[in-house]
């Protein structure tokens, strides 16, 4: 008696696979491939965040130690700091007698003004005046901003 075409045997040796065997025979074939696809990705992933972290805290530290080039700045011991410091305070020390001789010409002013020197702030600047700070203030609206009263050094302040 022959077989009908659906009663017919699909495979050729006879055997029927179970689902573990294909499953496994479907793992080996195409699994192999996209796991070294992952694990490459995986790594390169890796390897691109670690290196974003050491630049980031390479450069909030600043980019190099501080320390060692911090030390040769504020070395007292070498000679080259120490002639360029002395002319400096010899420098300083001059324009400053200077500059509170012509100042103190500018303060004698009779007209009622007075020139704001070199860290000078608004209570000393009234003190010096021989007024308040309220009418240094009133004589003065143009140098309110945001607020703060300020005057840079050189600037002529009314004070009658």
């Amino acid at each position: 008696m022959e077989k009908e075409p659906w009663q017919e045997d699909i495979y050729e040796n006879q055997e029927e696979e179970s689902r573990t065997e294909r499953r496994q025979r479907n793992k080996n074939d195409s699994g192999v491939i996209a796991n070294h696809i992952l694990t490459v990705l995986a790594v390169l992933f890796f390897v691109i965040v670690v290196g974003m972290v050491v630049v980031l805290v390479y450069l909030s530290s600043g980019g190099s130690n501080r320390t060692s080039a911090l030390k040769d700045f504020y070395d007292s011991s070498a000679p080259k700091v120490e002639e360029v410091t002395t002319v400096a305070t010899t420098t300083q020390s001059t324009e400053a007698e200077t500059t509170q001789q012509e100042h103190t010409e500018a303060h004698t002013d009779s007209e009622g003004t007075i020139t704001v020197l070199p860290g000078e702030g608004e209570a000393a600047i009234a003190a010096r005046a021989g007024i308040s700070i309220a009418q240094l203030e009133a004589l003065n609206p143009g140098h309110m901003s945001t607020g703060t009263w300020f005057a840079n050094p050189g600037d002529v302040l009314k004070t009658r």
